[in-house]
């Protein structure tokens, strides 16, 4: 249970309907407060549209995707001027939470169909194993070899593992080389694609459908304005000096990112990738 009573599932959606009131309220703020729409101007246009802008705000809009059904769009506010100057606005209520959340073959499809290759075997590997639950069909003798070594090793994080039915970063690397530093290799040599569409695009199928700017309206008395292609460029020079890694807790049940962390997780009873936000480390990147 969380500190307020909830288990996790409830603590999650009560999240989601707390974050669009916060986008809700955010949206309000710019139409009264010329001195916050101006922060969103000066960040990304060069120049002052005239006229009074337009402001949508609508957090869980459904837009097409890039594999042809619905997908949320990762837009919670789209300010569009008179002349069709638009910015569109992610924005946090809070310092740190999720950014995206898809499936493991969702993620697979959206790497490739942006890249135009296949992932290799070995990487698929390593991220179903590191994900799990039904992820793990195809690698299920790889999850047992590596269980058994565990539990002979550690058992408070073989524990661990059995509940989640995932393996962590500990147990990869020694359980599965082959497997564990290939898929760090995949995140430190694709982090301003994976960057990007956990922040901008998701996997919507429009640039129109893609947020521009990531806005922390509750971390000081003016909102904190981050443009994503700056951090997504970012992103791509950090890995050079610091790696993408396994976390230090758990046995590595994260792997640190240059913008925060990915993690397991399975609101929805099922293991899939969690994107999370640090305004922390986007601030000082």
């Amino acid at each position: 249970m969380t500190s307020s009573g909830r288990n996790r599932s409830e603590g999650w959606r009560h999240a989601k309907i707390d974050g669009h009131k916060n986008e809700s309220d955010f949206g309000e703020d710019l139409s009264t407060n010329r001195e916050y729409l101006s922060l969103i101007e000066n960040a990304f246009l060069e120049n002052s549209p005239a006229g009074i802008p337009k402001i949508e705000v609508d957090g869980s809009k459904h837009v097409p995707s890039i594999f042809g059904d619905s997908t949320t769009s990762k837009v919670d506010i789209a300010i569009t001027w008179p002349n069709g100057e638009r910015i569109n606005l992610s924005v946090k209520k809070s310092l740190s939470g999720q950014s995206w959340l898809v499936t493991v073959p969702r993620f697979f499809a959206a790497i490739e169909h942006h890249l135009g290759i296949k992932i290799p075997k070995s990487v698929k590997a390593g991220i179903s194993l590191f994900i799990g639950g039904s992820n793990l069909q195809g690698f299920e003798e790889k999850f047992k070899d590596a269980m058994r070594s565990d539990e002979a090793l550690n058992k408070k994080m073989a524990a661990q593992e059995r509940h989640q039915r995932r393996l962590v970063a500990e147990s990869l690397k020694r359980n599965h080389p082959e497997f564990w530093f290939p898929t760090l290799e995949f995140f430190n040599s694709n982090i301003e694609l994976i960057t990007e569409l956990s922040y901008s695009h998701g996997v919507a199928a429009s640039d129109s459908d893609s947020a521009d700017l990531i806005v922390y309206n509750h971390t000081s008395k003016k909102p904190d304005v981050f443009v994503i292609k700056e951090i997504v460029k970012k992103c791509g020079l950090s890995v050079k000096t610091n790696p993408v890694t396994a976390g230090p807790n758990n046995g590595g049940s994260t792997l640190l990112l240059p913008t925060g962390r990915v993690q397991m997780h399975h609101p929805n009873g099922d293991n899939q990738l969690q994107f999370r936000h640090e305004f922390e480390k986007i601030a000082n990147l």
